[in-house]
């Protein structure tokens, strides 16, 4: 778990330090863009406008503003008010981004007009300058270009949530805009006596408990260096490329993990919903087709044998009476550490078409090693 932690911070830490770059090069494009507006008369310099300044101060600014920003979104904010309506989500948000800045702002023109009365932050004279910054149609300009800075960037993140790490930018920059060939590995993961525990529930409740499941797996699958490719019904497709997969033995390290986020959120499954949500999982490897299709909704698909194979393996573990089942393809490839797992051998299953079968095996803990934390998985 120590090292999800870190890959955890690793990826929020980026993500921090790419909204500060965008921040800083759209305020490195306004400073241009305002000099040419100055220059044909659409926009009319005052007498505090200097270009040297305002580039730095922009560059800074916004910058810094972007830092800011980042960090309070992506670690303080990320996982609150998911509960309402997007737009009221956006909103305060937006509005708390907003009045962090416009505090900024304030602190940033105050220090200029200090450097320009050449005066104390107490002088009068300081105060005049930095209402008549704040006035001005800069600043005004600056107002309306940082409310849609902070629009973009929370828009921006709630849709690279939706695709996951990493996914976004292969598919702005036309990694999948057509199709390509892939190895992957994928992992299909289905909540046990799902039809019983929603009788019992109900259909409201039981979609509840879903959510809640399929939130709490989410951190220990990112962090994983896994993607959720899909949600079908109790059930959870996740996949990662090969050399994420098998970095560290990432695709096994997700079950253990997500099996540990579980176990410790227990008592509250219980508090809710009178239970704690039991799941099994198979897992395969292979070549996918990957591309982005459809027209009036678009998505990324994984298409190939290889999924359809991993879903049957995992039905296989009710049969076997195993919670993880992964073919023997996926065993070979993986470097499991000694005081780790034991990789037991349970059958095979036939795939239709194909003379080869398909091998399976689970994995038992040895013995003394009960916490994830522990496994010799790094």
């Amino acid at each position: 778990m120590k090292l999800i932690q870190s890959v955890k911070l690793q990826i929020n830490l980026r993500k921090v330090l790419w909204i500060g770059l965008l921040w800083a090069a759209a305020g490195v494009v306004d400073s241009f863009f305002t000099q040419l507006l100055g220059q044909s008369s659409q926009l009319q310099f005052t007498a505090a406008y200097n270009f040297r300044i305002y580039f730095i101060t922009n560059l800074l600014g916004y910058g810094s503003g972007g830092l800011i920003a980042g960090f309070v979104l992506v670690f303080l904010l990320k996982d609150r008010f998911q509960n309402q309506p997007f737009f009221i989500n956006l909103l305060i948000k937006s509005l708390v981004i907003i009045g962090l800045s416009f505090g900024m702002s304030l602190v940033g023109y105050v220090a200029i007009s200090c450097l320009r009365v050449k005066a104390g932050i107490l002088d009068e004279a300081v105060w005049q300058e930095t209402w008549a910054i704040f006035l001005s149609p800069y600043h005004l300009k600056n107002t309306a270009l940082g409310f849609m800075l902070v629009m973009g960037t929370i828009v921006l993140l709630q849709v690279a949530d939706k695709y996951g790490p990493g996914v976004l930018p292969g598919i702005w920059f036309g990694k999948y805009h057509l199709p390509r060939q892939e190895e992957r590995i994928f992992m299909f993961l289905d909540m046990k006596s799902s039809t019983t525990i929603a009788e019992r529930l109900g259909h409201i409740q039981f979609h509840n408990l879903l959510n809640d499941f399929f939130r709490d797996i989410a951190e220990p699958v990112v962090y994983t260096r896994g993607e959720i490719y899909q949600y079908v019904g109790d059930e959870v497709v996740i996949t990662w490329e090969m050399k994420w997969g098998l970095l560290n033995a990432n695709c096994i390290r997700s079950f253990y993990a997500i099996r540990e986020t579980i176990a410790k959120r227990a008592y509250r499954y219980r508090e809710k919903y009178g239970l704690v949500p039991e799941f099994k999982a198979g897992l395969h490897c292979g070549q996918v087709t990957t591309g982005v299709i459809g027209l009036v909704k678009r998505d990324l698909v994984h298409s190939g044998d290889v999924t359809n194979t991993s879903a049957r393996i995992q039905d296989k573990c009710n049969e076997f009476g195993v919670k993880i089942l992964l073919s023997k393809l996926l065993l070979d490839k993986l470097k499991l550490p000694p005081h780790s797992f034991v990789a037991k051998k349970m059958g095979d299953i036939d795939l239709r078409g194909k003379s080869e079968k398909v091998i399976l095996y689970t994995l038992e803990e040895e013995v003394g090693i009960t916490d994830a934390s522990q496994r010799q998985l790094v």
